[in-house]
């Protein structure tokens, strides 16, 4: 009787794993960041337990709903992979992810976080009149002072000899 209690003991944890799912930490793993305009750098499951296993990441466009699938092995730990990059992600938009294992009923809490929102470099006004006028008058300073210079040198030179 003993000897199942500890086989189940053992069998539970596995069964009825949750799998971490989260945005990797700059300060944690060494990455410069995690969150980008159009795409997440997630955490892979644990290479100790689902390594070589096949595994999808199940993602949710908020708030249309819309579902999507990405399928890839889970590295054992011998291969240095950091994360899982999800590309081609929304500029701003929010979506709720969670890892599934295939053939197993492992699966991660949901994570739910919003792509950067980033505007587009065409869009940002620079033609403000101030900066305009104020390189104008710099030139001129600039311009009166190198005439000034070159003079000065002239007039050495033809004095000094």
């Amino acid at each position: 009787m003993l000897a199942l209690l500890f086989i189940l003991g053992i069998l539970c944890p596995l069964n009825f794993a949750e799998i971490e799912i989260r945005l990797l930490d700059p300060e944690i793993d060494g990455v410069l960041a995690s969150r980008f305009p159009n795409s997440f750098l997630l955490s892979l499951p644990d290479c100790s337990v689902y390594g070589n296993k096949s595994a999808e990441l199940l993602y949710t466009e908020l708030p249309s709903n819309e579902n999507k699938t990405k399928s890839f092995i889970v590295p054992s730990c011998s291969v240095s992979r950091l994360g899982f990059l999800l590309q081609n992600l929304k500029n701003g938009t929010t979506y709720n992810m969670q890892y599934k294992i295939a053939g197993s009923n492992d699966t991660s809490a949901n994570l739910t976080m919003a792509t950067t929102n980033v505007i587009d470099f065409q869009q940002i006004d620079s033609g403000l009149p101030a900066r305009s006028g104020a390189m104008v008058v710099i030139t001129v300073i600039l311009s009166v002072a190198m005439a000034a210079l070159l003079i000065g040198l002239i007039v050495s030179v033809l004095f000094s000899g």
